[in-house]
Formats: C-alpha cells, sequence, structure tokens
C-alpha cells in the first residue's frame, strides 16, 4: 500500500471553506423551503405525505435531489471554480486495488455494524422500533422508471456527494487548518448528525472516522 501522500493540504484558506460550508447549508435549507411551499400550493402537504408514519419515496428523493444540488452547487462554484481547482482537490483520483479492495471490506464491516445498531436499539428501548424501520414504502402503483431512479439516487449518486463534500472537502479542509484528529473527529460527527436517527448517526460517524483516515492516507475518496 502506498503512503499517505505528504500534499494532503487545504486549497481553501479558513474563511473561504467556512463559507462554502455555511453557502452549501444554506443552500440545502432555501431548496427544502421552496419545494415545500410547491408542494403545499399544488397537492398539498397531506396528500405529499401519504398515509402512515412512513414516507412516500418520492419525499426522500426530492431531498436528496435538493441536497446534492446544494452541495455540489456551491462546492463547485464557491470551492473549486473560483481557485481554478481540478476535481483531484477533493479526492477525485485514481488509487490501487489494495485500498479499493480495504474500503469495500470497510463497506461491508459498516453495514453489519449498522444492523447491529439497529438491534441493539430495539432491544434496549423496544419504542425504537419504528424508527429503525425503513423511512419509506414504495407505492405499488409507483412505475419501473421511478423506483430505479429512487434506488440510483439512493445508493450511488447521494453516497458520492456526500463522500465529496464531506471527505473531499470538509475534512481536507478542516486538516488544513487543525490537527487531523480534530478535522477526522468534528466531520465525522457532522457527517453522523446529518443522519439523524441514531442508529445511523452513531454507524455513519463511526464509519467516517475510517473513511477520513483512508482520505488521508491515499488521498483519494
Amino acid at each position: 500500500m502506498t503512503r499517505r501522500i505528504s500534499s494532503f493540504t487545504s486549497p481553501w484558506g479558513f474563511w473561504h471553506g467556512a463559507a462554502i460550508l455555511v453557502g452549501a447549508m444554506t443552500a440545502y435549507a432555501a431548496l427544502s423551503w421552496v419545494h415545500m411551499m410547491i408542494v403545499e400550493q399544488t397537492v398539498g402537504i397531506e396528500a405529499y405525505l401519504g398515509d402512515g408514519p412512513r414516507l412516500p419515496p418520492s419525499v426522500l428523493l426530492a431531498g436528496q435531489i435538493n441536497k446534492a444540488i446544494a452541495l455540489m452547487g456551491v462546492l463547485w462554484l464557491g470551492g473549486l471554480a473560483t481557485l481554478r481547482l481540478s476535481p483531484k482537490a477533493v479526492g477525485l483520483v485514481s488509487v490501487s486495488r489494495r485500498w479499493i479492495a480495504l474500503a469495500i471490506i470497510i463497506g461491508v464491516l459498516a453495514f453489519l455494524l449498522r444492523l447491529g445498531l439497529a438491534k441493539l436499539f430495539v432491544l434496549a428501548m423496544p419504542g425504537w422500533l419504528e424508527m429503525v424501520r425503513p423511512p419509506f414504502a414504495f407505492d405499488p402503483g409507483l412505475g419501473a422508471a421511478a423506483i430505479a431512479g429512487f434506488l440510483v439516487m439512493t445508493i450511488i449518486i447521494t453516497p458520492f456527494v456526500e463522500e465529496v463534500f464531506f471527505r473531499g472537502f470538509m475534512f481536507k479542509w478542516m486538516n488544513g487548518h487543525r490537527p487531523v484528529w480534530l478535522a477526522a473527529l468534528v466531520s465525522s460527527i457532522l457527517f453522523g448528525i446529518a443522519h439523524i436517527l441514531p442508529p445511523q448517526a452513531i454507524s455513519a460517524a463511526l464509519m467516517a472516522l475510517v473513511l477520513c483516515w483512508l482520505y488521508w492516507r491515499t488521498g483519494s475518496i
């Protein structure tokens, strides 16, 4: 395996990076607000949310699209284009097969950890059963194209966007101005908070720490 790259430094100043972070979060909140206002004026909030405690996939899909546009849009315009940086600046570079194999193994272990945490929460607090169930329910009448789009967004695009923003940008930016352990800890906690539900938040934060280490060692996300 290759050694940690010596040039793992942030191209963004402290306040420049802070502006990107605040801008991305603001854009995400604004897009979400506009989306819900349009829904309220058309089909209505109750009809949009559907029956029961679980959301229809369209709600989650819209949220993921808003997140992708906000995070990637602000990062590209404010973080890359303004400094004429290539995608390599956020870790989009090739890496050896051994590192890829290690990342796959870590991903599988993280998935098992998430399942274990969900079960532990249910055993300790039976009332959490509803919270660890899938947050969406597929409508039997939903077309194959809509289901495929939802799965592509959930499994491929959203994880890619989160990795670029939270590791490729946020961790690298923080590491350029604070000790690496603190940068990894803070960015991982924020990543966990973004997943809201405790079992998901805890496993996401732990996974993020490992992903920060992988990025720090390889320079690639």
